[in-house]
């Protein structure tokens, strides 16, 4: 009998012990303090490229979150990647393009775009980046200001039975609205 879908290792909510080695993920400890700068608060989730953490940015007495990329060379080459295109869309959401797009995109539903000023409109931050050398390797650490729960806190938050066929349309439309973009820029 084949395995569940489920069962895969990528669908736990632990990475496992298994990729935490070379060209793996960092072992980060809570309290650890990287650059001087940030200390480790939580764990908040991971991803088959990298562990995502909570951290308390000292300099600037906020929470960011800290995306710590596998330090094998791929990796590295793909979070440049993330970096280049973190960078055009933070320049490009205020836009008249962009602006247009959602007008666009929006126009069966005139009741949003009167809400589409390009002042609610938005795109994460990407406030800083570097490299950390851990046991395993150098990591590429990316730096983001906190927005939300991730989408298996969302999944969790149905108790894993699904999500509501609404929030879920919200959702899509989000997704498929930021990859029209990407799409339009790249």
């Amino acid at each position: 009998m084949s395995k569940s879908f489920y069962e895969d290792t990528d669908s736990s909510e632990d990475e496992g012990l298994g990729d935490y080695k070379i060209g793996g993920y960092h072992p980060m400890h809570i309290g650890e303090v990287l650059i001087n700068r940030y200390v480790i608060v939580q764990k908040l989730g991971w991803g088959h490229f990298s562990t995502v953490w909570l951290a308390k940015d000292v300099i600037h007495n906020t929470f960011v979150a800290l995306k710590i990329q596998r330090s094998a060379s791929h990796y590295l080459e793909a979070a440049f990647d993330e970096v280049e295109i973190l960078d055009q869309v933070s320049s490009y959401w205020m836009k008249p393009e962009w602006l247009s797009s959602l007008k666009s995109y929006y126009a069966k539903e005139p009741e949003r775009l009167k809400h589409i000023t390009g002042q609610d409109s938005y795109s994460v931050q990407l406030l800083n980046c570097f490299l950390h050398n851990g046991p395993h390797g150098k990591h590429f650490v990316m730096v983001f200001e906190i927005l939300g729960v991730n989408l298996l806190e969302v999944i969790k938050r149905y108790n894993y039975k699904g999500v509501p066929m609404p929030l879920c349309r919200i959702l899509a439309r989000q997704l498929l609205l930021g990859l029209d973009y990407l799409h339009r820029i790249c």
